[in-house]
């Protein structure tokens, strides 16, 4: 595919947008109660007994009062997603497509329904995916799809989906449709975000279209293929990506800008070990969220 993959959830906003995280209970202390008086032994063990231990830790989608968090992949799907109340929007930019000179975008909105948390969360995203007008035949705006992922948000900050890409289309697209399923998992490894490398998120998945290896994608193959992405987590407004697509890896950062706005910037390299395209490339994401109650 000559395009980088079309942008179905603008990089940045899954982990936000998702009800993927978990904090256990602590377990009840059965405490006598029997009216009489307790001497100092008693009364010290009681005081023992009654220091509960804290809760584990655990990461939430907003935290430290930042309105988005740094995301953890730049061109693969990870298992998080928008539930009932979440919209978000993007734009992506390549500063050239592979085997031309000729740079590129695509915009895309969407909204969650369901609840993840609860049962699972449906996530719709539409997509134009050619901004720039090439020839007589190929026309800004002419190109676009729907896309949908179904998700669910585990315990101790697991998830899971199920996708399908440019599943409804209109005009063509140069990645075609994908159907995928795919795993991620928040590690946390500090008690808080704003201290550095506090968490490791990673994905793994797998899936046939655009996620074939680029000659069983030229040739029509119809195989599946592995992808996954990492990202490190390296202080609290900003990760550190590495992202295998199924056809090259790309590696690239996830900033937060501003602490009150969800929005979340993604520059990035594609295409860097040569085993598809024909050669590296400058990528750029920019993805917006907003969540509202009903």
């Amino acid at each position: 595919s000559p395009n980088i993959p079309d942008l179905a959830t603008p990089a940045g906003v899954e982990e936000r947008l998702s009800g993927a995280f978990s904090v256990a209970s602590a377990s009840p202390l059965e405490i006598s109660q029997t009216g009489e008086s307790m001497d100092k032994a008693e009364e010290e063990k009681l005081r023992e007994q009654l220091l509960i231990a804290p809760l584990p830790v655990t990461l939430t989608p907003s935290t430290l009062g930042a309105a988005a968090s740094p995301g953890s992949s730049s061109g693969s799907p990870t298992a998080f997603g928008a539930s009932l109340g979440q919209v978000f929007a993007g734009a992506s930019y390549q500063e050239r497509t592979r085997f031309t000179e000729t740079s590129d975008g695509s915009i895309s909105a969407g909204f969650g329904l369901g609840d993840a948390r609860k049962y699972a969360g449906l996530e719709v995203a539409v997509s134009v995916l050619d901004l720039s007008s090439r020839n007589n035949d190929d026309k800004a705006f002419d190109r676009g799809s729907f896309s949908f992922k179904l998700h669910r948000a585990l315990p101790n900050n697991w998830a899971v989906a199920l996708g399908y890409e440019n599943a409804i289309v209109w005009g063509f697209t140069d990645a075609g449709s994908s159907v995928y399923g795919v795993v991620s998992k928040i590690i946390p490894f500090k008690n808080s975000p704003a201290e550095p490398f506090s968490s490791l998120t990673v994905s793994a998945g797998i899936g046939n279209g655009r996620f074939r290896s680029e000659d069983d994608f030229n040739r029509d193959e119809g195989t599946v293929n592995f992808f996954g992405s990492a990202g490190l987590r390296v202080v609290e407004q900003a990760s550190v990506i590495a992202d295998w697509t199924g056809q090259d890896l790309t590696v690239g950062a996830s900033i937060v800008p501003f602490r009150n706005l969800p929005i979340v910037i993604t520059p990035a390299v594609a295409d860097i070990t040569g085993s598809a395209g024909d050669g590296a490339r400058f990528i750029l994401g920019v993805g917006y969220s907003r969540s509202f109650s009903f």
